[in-house]
């Protein structure tokens, strides 16, 4: 492809639905590759990546939806903190965008049925063939998941310039004790979320695209 970074910029988005064509490992060595390009605290790259194809994604799932449906006791939870309340500014584009997602596939506020199926497709990596679980590293706190931030950013940018869709996810989180014991994590890391890549599907969810605030909205002004 030829866009430029900002035609990427652009187009990037969520997807929530994913053809289930694999991803060649090279494809996704480049993916990592381009990640690290990223800036970090002091060039400290405190963050590091797993990487979950072919069964071992399929056994990741199935633990995680375990966890979900209530058939596996829900063990630890997360290692990095989520908030119980969002400050009203913030809660009202998070409902926002829920019910964008909930509105483009049909499903009705009070359906709560079908919103917890919706909401278990999260830890199905919403049928992507691969699925990335971030860690960072707990010493540097604030700062190194800004650091794992711009890295997912790159890498997200990457993918789309191989034909790729990506979907961050702070759920793949939800249950570290679930996804840790399959990989040889170093110690100090702490698992942040996970990342869903694979070839969009033709699907109505994928064509939703919440609203993005205005650059003037989001400028601070100096006092007077």
């Amino acid at each position: 492809m030829s866009q430029t970074i900002l035609e990427y910029l652009r187009q990037r988005s969520s997807i929530r639905a994913f053809k289930p064509d694999p991803v060649p490992a090279d494809v996704v060595q480049r993916l990592l590759a381009a990640g690290v390009e990223a800036p970090s605290w002091s060039n400290t790259q405190p963050f590091r990546v797993a990487v979950a194809q072919g069964e071992l994604r399929d056994r990741i799932a199935a633990e995680l939806c375990g966890r979900f449906d209530g058939q596996i006791e829900h063990g630890r939870g997360r290692e990095y903190d989520v908030p119980d309340k969002y400050p009203a500014e913030l809660q009202a584009r998070r409902a926002a965008c829920g019910y964008g997602i909930y509105g483009a596939l049909g499903i009705e506020r009070q359906d709560m049925a079908a919103r917890a199926m919706q909401m278990r497709r999260n830890f199905h990596f919403f049928d992507a063939p691969v699925g990335l679980f971030i860690y960072a590293h707990g010493a540097l706190g604030a700062y190194a998941a800004l650091d794992a931030g711009a890295y997912m950013q790159s890498l997200m940018l990457a993918a789309l310039d191989e034909g790729l869709g990506t979907c961050a996810q702070a759920a793949l989180a939800t249950w570290p004790d679930a996804v840790t014991p399959f990989f040889d994590v170093p110690e100090g890391y702490k698992l942040l979320c996970g990342i869903a890549v694979g070839y969009p599907a033709e699907d109505v969810v994928n064509k939703f695209r919440p609203q993005h605030l205005a650059p003037e909205t989001l400028a601070i002004p100096p006092k007077a």
